[in-house]
């Protein structure tokens, strides 16, 4: 059984979009790789949104953080 389900709200990303990311942090992306990364990007956020889900009523966090400046 899986637990992720794939999501069709997702917004997909425009090639414009990954253009504009590419030149915000230096990446030089050839226009004709700007379309195929728009789709694997738009694939990418469609699985993570699919996290949002997942019923975690029952799940315990994994890492509990416990100062040490309490009283």
């Amino acid at each position: 059984m899986s637990y992720i389900r794939h999501s069709a709200s997702a917004t997909p990303i425009s090639p414009e979009t990954v253009e504009m990311l590419a030149r915000l942090v230096g990446l030089p992306v050839p226009p004709e790789d700007l379309a195929p990364l728009a789709t694997a990007l738009s694939n990418q956020f469609a699985l993570i949104e699919s996290l949002d889900e997942l019923d975690l009523t029952d799940v315990n966090p994994t890492v509990e953080i416990a100062p040490r400046w309490h009283d």
